[in-house]
């Protein structure tokens, strides 16, 4: 065999340069392309080829993300068939704090007026937080902001009322339409077919998948390859039976860190108690110090003994059992949200925040861009990944920027919890005018970089320096202790940034 001579391993490697050359330059002209895009591609699924008895779109489930997007949809003039496989109206767990973003979607959709006459909603007129050790502030930022920053609404009420109103805008709402095994999609048609588990049968152009954290139908379709990761709790309060004077308050425990509780005054004077274990350390399954096994006992120990919890809890109060959900925070567990004739919106794609747990206004902020990015293919005429690209773009545009800064946050705050009394310290120094800052980011107002800015950071820098001062120098206890009597809940996960006690 004849080796090749140095002439030629020279020419070999001067193609080989070349071609990696063009190859670099090709893909970043194609890159450029695909970012410069700003509208779908034309293709052959324009509104007068979809047979009759179809469906521009197959929106399964009629939460808060589903519903919004059938909404704007058929507002659009689309088709659209909405699916839930429970009658309205029915619970969800959550939270229930409705942040300002999703407070203007539902104006537009003429649900918040529907709320206010039924009295389904109570708007937070005052509000803060307790830090975790014990600095607490409560405020008015609605007199700084000139709305509320967020108002609380049961999901009973508002999902069925959410739903109806995509039914006026000319959806076709499916109650009681669960979704089975049998859903497939046709290359040569352009449609889908999705079949209920008693047999009825939908057809449409686009499969959106709505149907909450757990998404049984991105799992199926293998666009979710793993479980939620978080967890919360909620029980009402009666009203009458309690002693909270505020509209919303976000307790943060050390020993629950990155999660919180937070209890929000509903309309009838009730209250809503949730506890959230969020995501984080390196280990599976891990929520800072915690696990999913410590959610109950954290919660019925908070009601009866933390010190602040119980206090607005009162001696007596009429609390309803515990019950639990899942939290998909960050998009955990989604290899995409889009691809041909498909998109993922809502808890399904992981829209909810990973520092502070909130996800009806991502939900519905998603659902919205998810219409309007659909919309615009109907026109085209295309719904394939290069068109529906679009949408992730666009949702990642609106709050995805944000997940990754907030992830962090969420360990920072877990490793390092004088970094919340900092915060707490500022807005003690500064009132209502720092509250309105944090409220703002926290109710996705404004991003998480807002922090950074010099006019906010330079102030929380001294007051992190006063703080390390004063617990670390001075030895100002903590305030935030449990009784004697009633030891701090143990986390079942040694921190990786703390010594095993002895």
């Amino acid at each position: 065999m004849r080796l090749p001579d140095i002439s030629e391993l020279k020419e070999n490697k001067a193609v080989l340069g070349a071609a990696a050359v063009t190859a670099a330059v090709g893909g970043g002209l194609l890159l450029r392309r695909a970012l410069r895009q700003t509208k779908p591609i034309a293709g052959p699924y324009k509104p007068g080829t979809l047979p009759e008895g179809c469906y521009d779109a197959i929106i399964v489930g009629a939460g808060p993300s589903g519903s919004v997007c059938a909404f704007y949809m058929a507002q659009g003039g689309a088709r659209v068939a909405l699916l839930d496989k429970e009658h309205f109206p029915r619970d969800k767990i959550c939270g229930d704090a409705v942040c300002t973003p999703a407070i203007r979607i539902l104006e537009d959709m003429g649900v918040i007026e529907e709320l206010r006459k039924a009295d389904e909603v109570k708007f937070a007129d005052n509000g803060g937080f307790i830090s975790p050790s014990g600095l607490e502030y409560i405020g008015n930022s609605q007199h700084k902001l000139g709305t509320a920053a967020a108002c609380a609404v049961r999901r009973i009420d508002l999902d069925v009322r959410v739903a109806r109103a995509a039914r006026r805008a000319g959806a076709e709402l499916m109650e009681g339409f669960e979704v089975g095994r049998d859903v497939a999609f046709s290359p040569e048609e352009g449609l889908w077919t999705v079949k209920s588990i008693d047999g009825k049968v939908v057809r449409g152009r686009m499969l959106v998948c709505a149907d909450g954290s757990t998404s049984r139908l991105a799992t199926q379709l293998g666009y979710c390859t793993a479980p939620p990761e978080g967890v919360s709790s909620r029980a009402y309060i009666a009203g009458g039976s309690h002693n909270a004077n505020f509209d919303g308050l976000v307790f943060y425990p050390r020993w629950s860190l990155p999660g919180y509780a937070a209890i929000f005054k509903h309309s009838k004077d009730e209250l809503g108690f949730c506890y959230y274990l969020i995501p984080c350390g390196g280990k599976q399954g891990q929520m800072g110090s915690c696990t999913a096994e410590d959610l109950k006992r954290l919660h019925e120990s908070a009601i009866k003994h933390d010190p602040f919890i119980s206090r607005a809890m009162g001696p007596n109060p009429k609390c309803e059992r515990m019950r639990a959900g899942s939290l998909r925070v960050g998009g955990q567990g989604l290899t995409t949200t889009y691809d041909d004739h498909l998109i993922i919106v809502g808890d399904a794609a992981g829209f909810i925040d990973p520092l502070t747990g909130e996800g009806i206004h991502t939900a519905m902020m998603g659902g919205k861009a998810a219409a309007e990015v659909l919309l615009a293919c109907r026109e085209a005429g295309d719904y394939s990944r290069r068109s529906t690209r679009l949408y992730e773009r666009r949702w990642m545009e609106l709050f995805g920027h944000d997940f990754k800064l907030s992830q962090k946050g969420a360990e920072l705050i877990w490793k390092y919890p004088i970094l919340l009394d900092a915060c707490a310290n500022e807005v003690q120094r500064q009132g209502d005018a720092m509250m309105v800052k944090w409220a703002e980011v926290m109710t996705n107002l404004k991003p998480k970089t807002y922090f950074l800015r010099p006019d906010v950071a330079i102030p929380l820098g001294f007051a992190l320096l006063r703080e390390i001062w004063q617990q670390k120098v001075v030895g100002r206890p903590s305030a935030y202790v449990m009784p004697p009597d009633h030891d701090q809940p143990q986390p079942r996960i040694v921190a990786s940034h703390e010594a095993p006690t002895k």
